[in-house]
């Protein structure tokens, strides 16, 4: 382990137990992820998790593709970076897990073809790393290879800034930057929690996440509230001051891929379209023709409830 940090540096995000009183981290590290993505897929799995076929895309360390190994799930893993690829190898093999096939390449050349199809489809902390159109493809991607039940962790644009169009729908967000102009190049390797490939990133909306996943095939969508998940200002260490966060532009959506079911005591109901979610939520879309100073009232409302709940921490 000393000589692989040596080569490779130290692990920077998965605390994975190797042996007794050996760690990938230096110190414990509770991550509420792994709880929460582990309980989700045999929840909605719908069968034994030693039963499932995982794909884990972007698996960075390898923590969640071998926490699915060790509960007995077939596992493919897909790593763009070689450096996190040695890393979950070692930890594979010092844990002698079977059922983990380790892939190198890049998640935006992802072919059903070549792959065939899973129970559970991860892609945490992975798609607000690409840009447009690649954020929209991997999704339709994961639909075509995913059989039962896709997992995506992420963070959202809490604002529509900006609209982008894909295959004849509309979707908003925003982009952020992900290295220095021209510096990408220089920076890739070593930026091991970043995109490959891409100087900026889109986030998708809340909303507009759920219209492309329905988009893209996917029958309903659920957000993931328990278990909680929480992160130390500090990750991946443990908080100085033993107080965690929530982080209010990340969630975790669990999609799945179902039948459409027929409506049989209303015919209305099962002949009208399913409506893409708005951007705006139904009461501010209400207060709006009300003028700037009822919504100036609302917002002061809130930032007062706010405060005072606040106080009481």
């Amino acid at each position: 382990m000393d000589a692989l940090i040596a080569s490779e540096g130290p692990w920077t995000a998965h605390d994975i137990q190797l042996a007794a009183g050996v760690r990938t981290l230096d110190s414990p590290v509770d991550d509420a992820r792994l709880r929460r993505v582990i309980q989700a897929a045999a929840d909605f799995a719908g069968k034994p998790m030693n039963q499932l076929r995982v794909l884990d895309l972007g698996c960075l360390e390898g923590q969640f593709a071998i926490e699915f190994v060790r509960h007995g799930a077939q596992v493919v893993a897909i790593e763009g970076r070689e450096t996190n690829l040695r890393k979950t190898r070692f930890a594979a093999e010092a844990l002698r897990v079977d059922n983990l096939d380790l892939r190198s390449g890049d998640v935006r050349d992802l072919d059903p073809g070549t792959f065939g199809s899973f129970d559970i489809v991860l892609c945490l902390g992975l798609l607000y790393h690409l840009d447009v159109p690649d954020v929209m493809n991997l999704v339709r991607s994961m639909s075509d290879i995913c059989g039962r039940a896709l997992i995506i962790d992420t963070h959202i644009s809490l604002k529509p800034k900006v609209a982008v169009e894909w295959n004849g729908a509309e979707y908003w967000g925003d982009f952020w930057t992900e290295y220095a102009k021209d510096r990408r190049a220089e920076n890739e390797e070593a930026a091991l929690w970043s995109s490959i490939g891409n100087d900026r990133s889109f986030l998708l909306t809340r909303a507009s996440l759920c219209n492309l996943l329905r988009h893209t095939g996917f029958t309903s969508v659920h957000e993931c509230l328990n278990p909680y998940e929480c992160h130390s200002p500090d990750w991946p260490a443990q908080p100085r001051d033993g107080r965690f966060a929530e982080w209010p532009d990340r969630t975790t959506y669990i999609a799945i891929k179902g039948e459409h079911q027929r409506l049989f005591t209303s015919p209305v109901t099962d002949g009208t379209p399913e409506q893409d979610r708005p951007e705006q939520p139904k009461y501010l879309q209400a207060v709006r023709p009300l003028g700037n100073p009822a919504i100036h009232a609302l917002r002061n409302l809130t930032s007062r409830a706010m405060r005072r709940m606040l106080s009481r921490l």
